[in-house]
């Protein structure tokens, strides 16, 4: 049965638990005493109005109740319900006459907010928590997440299927009609599948929108908003809350709250802007901690962190800020830690400013450097590894981030190594994802080449059928194999567009990198990118390089680069920013019909860090060492 809050006879600003005359503690947002039905000594008891007006849930004796139902069952339980009802309803009656003359008098755009829009919302958010209650599917997620139906119901958090219509009839049975939920739930037909909601309230706890979760992992849009509305509100923001947290995640928020961290708001993975700041001020805030969650990029997440604390500075705001460790959330910290272990942190933090924050991430990375390190098994490579090329493998310690110059002589070998090393880290890796970016090659060319190396046949052999039906079979079990890591987007070859250029590679390269974190990328053909900024430097193999060391200290991730190096007796002479600019020269040599490949760096300790002969299959042309 749906709660029907119209049978207490109460309107939710009509009643409210400061009227009980029971002592009462501030938890979060809501309101916690000791439970009068089970253990008076045992504060389990909360008072909350997530779905628009003030019930009571006991979170361990599992009571629960509008307030009516709470003074009829802690003050006249000798009654039967009927008589007991009427004696709740006058002990309430005094307040509502006070209310209905108080709201006489309140301004027009104050009824606006809290008139037609947040009814239909908060029958929505009702409709929701009931199909909660129903919903196998939504109780296992929330369990995975460590929450239960009792405590959602704190929150007001519920479930919609993605079909509109069961709670449309719902709402003519309440009187609201078709077109009042089309306008004002506006986005309700747009997202028809299932997903968590969560209300959202202004500082005044009026909705001003329902947000809706997926459950999928992964998803690509995993917050979406039913109601169209202002985008700046900070999630569960509160009145007279002098130091917000500001965290990302709503569960982070959430879990947060229920814990009885108080103040603790969220911007739903939405870039912090002085619009939020403004509204946490007129709350009263007059410092705020910025909580975020560990970015792979570090230098970029050091850079958004002093936006922020410019924003705050320009409000006189106080500013901390603190990055958790790797692959932690607040969700995640304060069930295994509690509470008093983030608010110790946070108290133990000092106030930002642009120097003390450049201190501190650069006391954080050590510490981060250190124990990455210490981690990491003598035994084990810290990067990538390679089967075909095990020696350079065990020299280098396996593929890292950096940006490595692949070149060679003759010229053409070079883009043979390139796929050969692609191959190589597809096949031994298998989390890594491998963009492979021809600027020289159609793909259909480099689809024959891997096919071939795949096979151990000539590029010639898999273009067309075979007369011998297991080389055809052989062929065919490859391109499956080939295709399997496409779909399972662990390989992509880019071609060249008129439109690609290197603005438009790293806008690209990083939404690949937020989605796949073990990202290579390979560019084969470094002399054809398209440069379309730097126009201050006139060199243009020095403006490559310095748009490629761009690309590298913003993605961290490895880049080979293939282009032309020239050489003469003396060894390799230029392009000069290329050599210098690399982190290492993969330089490969046919001399006699032998290939020796040599890898060379001046940052690494070593000038020559390997040298080694190279095997070329005569039919496939795979490389690997010998």
């Amino acid at each position: 049965m749906l709660i029907d809050k119209d049978r207490t006879g109460l309107q939710s600003i009509k009643t409210n638990p400061r009227q009980l005359g029971i002592p009462l503690s501030r938890w979060g947002r809501n309101l916690i005493s000791s439970c009068p039905f089970h253990a008076p000594e045992e504060t389990s008891l909360f008072f909350y109005d997530a779905l628009g007006y003030w019930r009571y849930r006991c979170l361990q004796c599992g009571n629960e109740g509008d307030l009516v139902e709470f003074v009829m069952r802690s003050h006249f339980n000798g009654l039967d319900e009927q008589a007991a009802r009427v004696e709740a309803l006058d002990f309430f009656g005094a307040q509502e006459e006070k209310e209905l003359n108080k709201l006489e008098y309140e301004h027009p755009w104050v009824k606006e907010i809290g008139g037609e829009k947040a009814r239909v919302l908060e029958q929505f958010v009702s409709y929701c928590h009931w199909a909660a209650c129903k919903s196998q599917s939504s109780a296992e997620f929330l369990a995975k997440r460590g929450w239960n139906i009792g405590q959602a119901q704190l929150y007001g958090i519920g479930y919609y299927s993605g079909d509109p219509e069961p709670f449309v009839s719902y709402c003519m049975l309440s009187g609201i009609e078709r077109h009042q939920i089309s306008f004002y739930l506006d986005n309700l037909e747009a997202y028809r599948e299932p997903r968590i909601t969560i209300p959202a309230r202004n500082s005044k706890g009026i909705i001003h929108s329902v947000y809706g979760r997926s459950m999928e992992e992964n998803h690509p849009h995993p917050y979406i908003s039913y109601a169209s509305g202002p985008a700046d509100i900070p999630f569960n923001i509160q009145s007279e809350n002098e130091k917000p947290i500001i965290v990302e995640g709503f569960f982070d928020a959430l879990t947060a709250d229920l814990a009885g961290i108080p103040g603790v708001v969220s911007t739903m993975y939405q870039e912090l802007t002085q619009s939020h700041l403004y509204k946490l001020k007129a709350c009263g805030a007059e410092s705020v901690t910025v909580m975020l969650r560990r970015d792979l990029n570090r230098r970029q997440q050091e850079l958004q962190i002093q936006k922020y604390l410019t924003l705050g500075e320009n409000l006189n705001l106080k500013f901390k800020s603190i990055i958790l460790p790797k692959g932690e959330t607040i969700d995640k910290v304060v069930r295994k830690n509690g509470a008093d272990q983030l608010l110790e942190l946070i108290q133990n933090t000092q106030e930002d400013t642009i120097h003390t924050h450049r201190r501190s991430v650069m006391l954080q990375d050590i510490k981060e450097n250190f124990d990455n390190a210490m981690a990491c098994p003598s035994t084990t490579s810290v990067g990538y590894s390679l089967s075909n090329f095990s020696q350079l493998n065990s020299t280098i310690d396996g593929v890292q981030s950096g940006c490595f110059f692949v070149s060679s002589q003759p010229f053409g070998l070079k883009t043979i190594l390139l796929s050969s090393l692609a191959l190589d880290l597809v096949e031994t890796n298998p989390k890594i994802k491998v963009i492979y970016i021809a600027l020289e090659t159609p793909r259909r060319q480099l689809f024959d080449r891997f096919i071939a190396m795949m096979t151990g046949e000539s590029v010639l052999s898999v273009k067309k059928q075979c007369e011998s039906e297991a080389m055809n079979t052989k062929i065919l079990e490859a391109t499956k194999e080939l295709i399997s890591y496409v779909r399972h987007n662990r390989l992509e070859i880019w071609e060249d567009t008129p439109a690609f250029d290197n603005i438009e590679m790293l806008r690209i390269l990083k939404e690949e990198l937020k989605e796949h974190p073990d990202l290579a990328v390979i560019v084969d053909g470094i002399d054809h990118l398209r440069i379309t900024d730097r126009g201050d430097i006139s060199d243009i193999h020095e403006r490559r390089s310095t748009v490629m060391l761009d690309l590298y200290k913003a993605l961290d991730i490895p880049i080979f680069l293939g282009g032309e190096l020239i050489y003469d007796e003396t060894g390799l002479i230029g392009p000069r920013s290329y050599l210098r600019d690399s982190d290492t020269i993969y330089w490969l040599e046919s001399k006699g019909g032998n290939l020796f490949l040599s890898v060379d760096s001046k940052r690494l300790g070593r000038s020559h860090l390997y040298q080694g002969n190279i095997i070329m299959d005569s039919v496939s042309n795979r490389m690997r060492e010998e």
